[in-house]
């Protein structure tokens, strides 16, 4: 009877965790996405020219790259905003698959707690049972 209520449960925790796991995966790769936008060095095209741009994290004010004509170019290509709603859009699905990944997990241990209970009420009357019978 405990049986299949212990399945499905079980089954819902485990949905529960895979939600969240696969939502910590996606804010991962937004995270990595927006490390490699900050760190990574990157080129701009203007007409036949390239530009070659230094990342946006180690810029400095002096930057050949960042000169008047080509630093207008390489700001504009990674644009501060930009780069922060791409670190703002991986906040929320990592706070969420975190609270579902956790609250999965939890849902699992109590289920195996509350199962093992149960069990051992059901062990401990079976020996009640065998005490009190009268032998033959």
């Amino acid at each position: 009877m405990q049986w299949p209520a212990r399945q499905e449960f079980e089954r819902r925790a485990g949905r529960q965790q895979s939600w969240g796991v696969g939502l910590m995966a996606v804010s991962a790769a937004l995270f990595l996405w927006l490390g490699y936008l900050l760190l990574i060095p990157f080129t701009v095209h203007h007409y036949n020219d390239e530009i070659a741009c230094e990342a946006p994290v180690f810029y400095s004010g002096e930057s050949t790259s960042y000169s008047e004509g080509a630093a207008g170019r390489c700001s504009a290509e990674r644009d501060w905003p930009e780069l922060l709603g791409v670190g703002f859009l991986a906040v929320p699905p990592a706070v969420v698959g975190a609270a579902l990944f956790t609250s999965g997990s939890a849902r699992r241990r109590a289920s195996a707690h509350v199962f093992q209970i149960l069990e051992t009420q059901d062990s401990e009357e079976r020996a009640r049972k065998k005490m009190t019978r009268p032998k033959p």
